[in-house]
Parts: C-alpha cells; structure tokens; sequence
C-alpha cells in the first residue's frame, strides 16, 4: 500500500476569553502562573464548581473553559447534577487539579469545600478490591465500567492524585485536612496492592496487565466490543512509568516491574518501527506502521496465550453465553443473524497467542462486534460459516480513530527502566549510607549563576564561573568537559562513595571520569578508559547509559570535585553520605615507597605493608 505522510494542525477553540486554552491544558496548570490569580481563572473555577455533581464529582469530556450557554445551563440542572460521576478520561482529578492550583492564588473558601468533595468522592468509590472502576456509583449491573479500570489511565490518574494530595505540597498544600490525607495514603496502599495482584500471571511468568480487571479474581476481562481480553501494551507502559515513581518501592514492587518490563520486550509485535498517522493510496486518513530507528511497535492488546490464556477466553465466551444476545445483520438481501458467544469463540484462534487481536465497534456492523481480527493492515476478508462475508482486518477509519497499536513501551524500557533500575541498585546496596540524587528531579529550581541548588542542601558550582544549569534527557544534568564541578556537601554528612549514571552527549569520541578530588585536597587521575561514557553511534540515536562508582578510600566531609574528559556528559549523580559525627577524618599521601603518609585523630601516621609507624619510624 502506498503510504503518504500528511500534516495535522491542532486547532485551538477559545470561548472564555482569548487567554484561556484548551481545557485539558488548563486544568494540567499549562497556563501561566499570573493566569491562575486572574479574574477569569477564578471564574471558571466558580463554574466548575457550579456544575460538580451532588456526589463530589464531574463527568468526562466537559470542555469548562469552552461550554456554550445552553451546555452549562444544562450541566447545572438538578437532574444532571443528580447523576453519577465519572474518572475515566481524567474526568474529576483534572478538575479538582485546576480548582486547587486557582485556590492557591485566591483562597476562596469555596474552592476548598468543594475539592473536598471531590476528594471525599474518590476515596467512596474505591472498591472492596482496591481498585477503581468508571462511574460512581457503580452500576452493579456487571457492566465492564464496574471492572477495576487501567484502560485510558484511570487507575493510574488516580494514584497520582492521591499521592499529591496526602504529600500536602504545592497547589495541594491544606487543600484538605490531615484526616483526609491519611485516608488518601490508606486508599493509596490500597490502590497499591491491587495494581499489584492484577499482574498477570503468564502461565507461570509474571506479565503485565490489562485494560481492565476482575474485582474477585484480578483477570484481564473485556471492555467495550473492540477492547477483548488481553495484555494492554499502551496501559501496561503508562502504569509501569508511573510505579517507577513510587517512594520506597518494597522489594515485591521491585520484582513486579522488573518482570513486566522484561515481559514486554519480548513480546513487541515490530522490532524498528512505530505507528504514525498518515493518508493511504485511497486517500484516505489512516494510522499505519512505517520502519524507523530507536523505537518499536506493540499491540495495545495481546492475546494471551497457553493454558493460562485459554483459561481466560473460555471464561469470556461463557460470559457472552449466558448473556445470550443476538446480533443481526443484512447483507445481499440476506439477514444473517449471530449470536455474540458464536462470533466471539469462532473467530478466536488459540494459535494467534501473543499476537495482536483487533475488533471492529461499529454500529452499523453489528456482526463483527467481539470478533477476533489478527490483522493490522488491510487484508481479504472470507465468507463465513454461514456464507456472510466479513473482514480479517482493521480498515482505515477504524485504524484512524482508535490506537490499535502503540510505541509507548519503548521509552519505558529503554530510558525510564534503566534510569529507575540504576537509582535501585542504589538503595539496596546503601548500607548504612543514605542516597542522595543529584539529578533534574531533585533540582529546586534556584540555579542562581554557576550554583546549581538540589535537595536537601546539596549544591553544585563549576570553575568556569559561566556554565548554568541545563538538563539532559531522562532527568539528568549536562556537565561540560574539562570544567571542573564541584559537588558541596551539606554540614553533617561526609561522603563515602559515588555513582555517576548517565551517557555521552555526541558522537566522535568518548566521553570519561577524568578526575576526582576530595575536599580540596586529594586528586585522583583515572586513566580515559577507566571510567567510560560511550559515544553516541549517530546523532540522533539514543544515548548510551552506564554507570560508574567510586568508593572513596578517605570520606568527603566538605566537597567533591570532577571533572570530565571528552565531551558533554549527561549525568545523574548519587551520594552515599553518612552523619559526619564520629567519622574519622583522614588525609593520605602515597610515597614511592609505597608507604601512606597520614593525619588520624591530629596525629602524624605512617602506614606500610600493614603496619603503623609513628612520625619517628616507631610501631604501634
């Protein structure tokens, strides 16, 4: 098929004002800090306000910031105001995330009342299972809204939402008081426990997970007609970017995202390739798979496979059974009608395991709705058992509108997952030192100068007296060649080793630990292959990430400076400090006699093939 790149341009629909954007944008705090203050902030945040359902929610897909008259008035009225709420499509946390963002710049009373009861909200509609499902209140009908839901990043917004409201920091400072918090941290280690109890179990090999789960038993369960039972690419890497971020992950955490990370980079459906919008030689709107380099294509949905897979489908076809709807449809002057168990359970091929599996929601083809489809691009169709002929594959338009396939594990595997993994090896093996990053995340963002400031009173100045902050991919910090940078160590702690974790900005050389000097005083030289950061193999390749730690023979109590040789490096860089109290203070000098000359405890020792010698040659 001919394959043709077109250009989209997002267009940007202003009703409120010509300075409000998109709500989505709005909400997500994309405005200017001034913004948040205005009138107009405050205004919309009072029709938010307006329109929140009597249960402490919002429902999904409400444009606030560019609802007509008539929408509003509408969402106002008694009867819609009495229906449920909704968290699907980031429905009630984006709004609750613009009221408190407005709040802090006004402090209206009222704001805070109602992302209360909103946040009161969230944590009634937590269920038994620790999960979250679409609506509430929930149906209770067995609807797939009632599922415990990744599908579209439910689950996962509302984990971030509760952690940001129990850390009572930022726009979320006081939003809610200290009872609340502690119920958001409950809800939280709940929501927790369940992600981790869905991880599905691969016929003994710890997976990922689905779009949605069961409640009882944490299956993969279908959702809407085109979404079957199976492994989601898209929502697995969404969750696994946001477990990566959990404080103190418990060793059971841990293991869980190292496997499902495994799990997913073998199970990529294209290796060099991704899925990009694209007209076809019909000249219609398509979304289609095209070769490239640094990235790979996943299904969003993957067929499970073995016992395990079986297991699951002929559950999901009794389901459909015992439901017993029928479908019809008119083809050639014939009504052909099918019953959904029948197109479900004759379509599926248990030999397609792992492979993408696709259906066509469409109204008016009734006929195809939990139909297996196993092709992506265009493929014939067949006639059916009962002589009515139907498609293989996906066509166009529905290719176009729904994201069958997706590149969003590959960032997750090869930039976030060893970046995560690198600061894990860290903690497990801190001993009795504790951690502390140097990298973007950690930055306060009060980089005055050559200065750079980090948590917990770390700082960062270089002999250049020019060189600013600047940041690298996967959070890491640029660090020039042949400058010297200095890392000062906050009063307290001495230094006992340190990790540089990061990569080589350009091609044409690489990049190394030149040297590294202890509080001033101690230089150590390293040979340029000691310490080696690899160069890039092409411009716009992805960077190679290694990591090197040093333990340092004499503890750092003031600073630690380095330097680079080659080129620019982007680092993240880890220090193991302990309390300074009752930590010796040494300073050593080797001779040529391979005797060390050093000062412990204000007295002049000298150390050679084991033994100590005081300053007049005497042993002790």
């Amino acid at each position: 098929m001919k394959k043709i790149f077109i250009t989209l341009v997002t267009c940007m629909t202003v009703c409120l004002s010509t300075s409000a954007g998109v709500w989505s944008n709005i909400c997500a705090g994309k405005q200017s800090a001034e913004w948040y203050a205005s009138e107009e902030a405050q205004a919309l945040a009072a029709k938010t306000v307006a329109i929140q359902k009597n249960n402490g929610g919002w429902m999904k897909n409400l444009e606030v910031s560019t609802m007509s008259d008539s929408e509003y008035n509408s969402a106002c009225s008694a009867g819609a105001k009495a229906e449920h709420s909704c968290l699907d499509n980031v429905a009630t946390t984006q709004e609750l995330r613009f009221l408190a963002k407005v709040y802090q710049n006004c402090k209206t009373e009222s704001l805070r009342t109602s992302f209360a009861k909103g946040v009161n909200m969230i944590l009634a509609s937590q269920m038994t299972c620790g999960g979250w499902g679409q609506y509430w209140p929930r149906s209770g009908n067995g609807s797939y809204q009632d599922y415990i839901t990744f599908n579209d990043d439910l689950m996962t917004n509302v984990m971030k939402f509760l952690r940001d409201v129990y850390n009572n920091k930022g726009d979320f400072a006081d939003m809610v008081n200290e009872n609340t918090r502690n119920k958001c941290k409950v809800a939280f280690d709940r929501g927790l426990e369940c992600i981790l109890k869905c991880q599905y179990d691969d016929n003994g090999t710890p997976a990922a997970w689905g779009a949605q789960h069961d409640t009882i038993t944490y299956l993969p369960m279908e959702g809407r007609p085109h979404e079957l039972p199976s492994i989601s690419g898209s929502e697995s890497a969404s969750l696994l970017s946001f477990l990566m971020t959990v404080d103190s992950p418990s060793e059971k955490l841990q293991n869980a995202i190292t496997t499902a990370i495994a799990w997913l980079d073998e199970h990529a459906y294209k290796r060099n390739a991704s899925v990009q919008n694209c007209t076809n030689s019909a000249n219609e709107a398509d979304r289609l798979i095209f070769e490239t380099t640094n990235c790979d294509v996943w299904a969003r949905f993957i067929q499970l496979g073995g016992e395990s897979g079986t297991a699951v489908y002929n559950k999901f076809f009794t389901k459909l059974q015992n439901r017993g709807k029928s479908r019809s449809y008119y083809q050639n002057l014939h009504t052909y009608t099918y019953t959904e168990y029948e197109i479900a359970s004759k379509s599926y091929d248990a030999t397609k395991e792992y492979q993408p599996i696709m259906a066509i929601y469409d109204d008016t083809y009734p006929h195809l709705f939990y139909r297996f489809l196993y092709n992506y691009e265009d493929a014939d169709s067949i006639v059916d058992w009962k002589g009515c002929k139907v498609p293989t594959s996906l066509n166009a338009l529905r290719r176009s509108k729904y994201w069958f396939m997706t590149n969003d594990p590959y960032k997750v595997i090869h930039t976030e997952y060893p970046a995560w993994k690198q600061k894990m090896d860290i903690i497990n093996t801190a001993g009795n030192a504790t951690p502390y990053e140097i990298s973007n995340t950690t930055n306060t963002s009060t980089n005055t100068g050559a200065i750079y400031n980090f948590n917990n009173g770390f700082t960062v100045s270089n002999s250049h007296g020019s060189k600013t902050y600047s940041t690298g991919k996967n959070n890491t910090v640029k660090y020039t060649q042949g400058i010297k940078y200095t890392i000062n160590l906050p009063e307290g702690l001495a230094a006992t080793k340190v990790t540089f974790y990061g990569y080589d900005n350009y091609t044409g050389t690489d990049s190394n630990i030149d040297s590294l000097i202890i509080d001033g005083k101690d230089s150590i030289g390293y040979a340029a292959t000691e310490y080696v950061f690899p160069q890039k193999e092409t411009s716009d390749s992805d960077p190679n990430y290694v990591s090197h730690t040093i333990t340092l023979s004499t503890p750092a109590m003031n600073s630690l400076t380095f330097k680079l040789g080659g080129k620019q490096c982007g680092l993240i860089i880890t220090v193991y400090a302990v309390d300074a109290t009752g930590v010796e203070q040494v300073y050593a000098v080797e001779t040529k006699a391979n005797a060390v000359k050093r000062m412990e405890n204000g007295k002049f020792v000298i150390e050679k093939n084991g033994k100590k010698y005081n300053a007049i040659g005497q042993e002790f």
